[in-house]
């Protein structure tokens, strides 16, 4: 990963993440739990899949030979 795509990388990762929150959101609320709960959830899937996308790119950048 270039350093000068960063910005776009992040803003691919965040948006991705924006739609597995939704989406985790949307099945707890489905399956039957409080919206509030159904929030947290799809706050938690947001968290999760940022945070392991952002380490497996710092992983590949520091990869680079």
């Amino acid at each position: 990963m270039a350093s000068n795509t960063r910005g776009l990388w992040l803003a691919i990762i965040v948006t991705a993440g924006f739609v597995v929150g939704i989406a985790g959101g949307i099945l707890a609320w489905l399956g039957g739990a409080h919206p509030a709960l159904a929030v947290l959830a799809g706050a938690g899937g947001f968290v999760t899949f940022v945070t392991l996308s952002l380490t497996v790119a710092n992983f590949l950048k520091s990869s680079e030979a």
